[in-house]
């Protein structure tokens, strides 16, 4: 009886010292990432606002390149630089992280869309500044042209290892975790115009100015593109009876960046002028209303200029508007609910840039598609059309559709962080817009590489797990 209460007892302080060791686990969690929130809520702040408050300097990826070398020697951070532009950040493994597998983070920079990267590059210089001493880290910054990867195409794969953790980060509307990202192509539209001497006698600048621009993704359906928003206002002039000639249409930077402003020059017919002006206060006073809110730099207008020497030909102009009314712009295939998810083929089209020249219209777009079938599809449509629209077509480029691997456990170790900072769970998300993951896996298709699109509402959230799976990977396996 005496032994029975003695194994009793033993049990019972097995069970209890158990419980303990558990609950003291489970705190000593739980305050590791309340310290963590804590310390990532001022710090990451304090990156982004030193960002933005540098944005006016960062006209030039030289200035931008030079930033984040001048931040790593502030820092104490070994970097290296190569002839692509790329800043190489690394950091060695902790004492008790030798075992690791090296992580890499890729994120990218420039000129043409600072804003657009902010919380990326937040991310990745808070990343590599308050790892906490976990395994060997290499934060490589990729110069870019618009979304070109050119900075990318160029790294030598020696970064990339058979056991290396990659994240590839970009800046977005919609922030997601991605295992799968989209095939592109990239098109130039040429028209052969001709000029003639003015036959109205007003001429009138009109200018959408202000716009975010960023890389087109799901969200296209709710973005003002200037070039075609000018487009449906001479298709709407026509309608209206108020006669114009065009002497030039201008806009955008990039043809894989959403356009930041456009303009035309047109004249007018005196006799409508009155009506064209009443059309365009009506116009104007509407859209700037509208986007006050959410487009607060964005700007509609319109003002008497000087004569152009020339405008296009009314067949010229003509077969102009009726081409680009037909040119595909938004959502190609899947759901217009831009928040939708679940749409495995969903594609998109945008168009990024138009010039006029004395003997031409050039029009550049992108595609992206989560489906080659269907990227395939929008290539011969759009080849069809300026066929039958005597119009030049060439495809420019292509990347690579990119898929990862959804039951590895390296995707199993990053949900798992995300659980564990969040207390939510992850759910993976494709992303339609091209990553640098498509490159990542040419230069080595061993490595495991995950996409993270970050915006201002799950930038800390992203940071918090990237921190969280650093410090869990001396556990993590291949």
């Amino acid at each position: 009886m005496m032994k029975t209460k003695k194994i009793l007892t033993l049990l019972l302080i097995i069970c209890m010292v158990s419980a303990l060791s558990i609950m003291t686990a489970c705190s000593n969690t739980k305050k590791q990432t309340e310290d963590l929130s804590t310390k990532l809520n001022s710090k990451l702040d304090a990156y982004k606002t030193d960002l933005q408050d540098s944005a006016s300097t960062m006209n030039t990826n030289a200035n931008i390149k030079s930033y984040l070398t001048s931040w790593a020697e502030s820092k104490g951070i070994s970097y290296t630089t190569d002839s692509a532009g790329n800043v190489i950040m690394t950091v060695k493994a902790g004492k008790d992280y030798k075992s690791a597998a090296p992580t890499v983070i890729l994120c990218p920079y420039d000129k043409n869309q600072f804003s657009n990267y902010i919380n990326p590059i937040a991310m990745a210089l808070y990343t590599v500044k308050n790892n906490e001493n976990t395994g060997k880290l290499t934060v490589i910054f990729t110069q870019e042209a618009g979304h070109d990867f050119s900075g990318v195409k160029s790294l030598s794969s020696k970064y990339f290892t058979d056991d290396s953790n990659v994240f590839c980060l970009n800046g977005g509307q919609k922030g997601l975790f991605a295992l799968k990202s989209g095939a592109s192509s990239t098109y130039t539209f040429t028209e052969a115009v001709d000029h003639k001497t003015p036959s109205y006698t007003k001429a009138y600048k009109i200018t959408i100015t202000g716009l975010p621009g960023g890389q087109p993704d799901s969200k296209i359906s709710k973005v003002v593109n200037p070039i075609t928003k000018l487009e449906s206002l001479l298709a709407s002039l026509k309608s209206s009876s108020i006669g114009y000639e065009l002497a030039s249409f201008n806009g955008g930077n990039d043809s894989t960046l959403y356009a930041k402003s456009a303009s035309i020059t047109i004249v007018v017919d005196a006799d409508k002028e009155t009506s064209f002006k009443d059309k365009m206060d009506s116009q104007t006073q509407k859209f700037n209303e509208k986007n006050k809110d959410d487009l607060p730099g964005a700007k509609y207008s319109y003002k008497a200029v000087a004569m152009p020497s020339s405008v296009l030909t009314t067949e010229s102009c003509s077969k102009f508007v009726s081409f680009m009314y037909t040119l595909f712009d938004g959502v190609y295939h899947g759901s217009n609910n831009s928040d939708n998810n679940n749409d495995e083929t969903m594609a998109i089209n945008s168009i990024g840039t138009i010039r006029t020249t004395d003997t031409s219209i050039v029009i550049n777009s992108v595609a992206y598609s989560l489906d080659k079938a269907t990227l395939s599809e929008i290539d011969s449509g759009n080849k069809t059309l300026c066929s039958l629209s005597d119009v030049s077509y060439k495809k420019t480029g292509s990347i690579d559709l990119w898929t990862g691997k959804s039951n590895s456990a390296f995707a199993k170790a990053v949900s798992d962080a995300y659980d564990k900072y969040t207390s939510q769970a992850l759910t993976y998300t494709d992303s339609v817009t091209s990553s640098s993951a498509s490159f990542i896996k040419q230069k080595n298709k061993k490595c495991n590489i995950m996409c993270i699109t970050v915006n201002d509402n799950v930038v800390k959230d992203c940071t918090g797990t990237l921190v969280t799976f650093l410090q869990n990977s001396n556990s993590t396996s291949k």
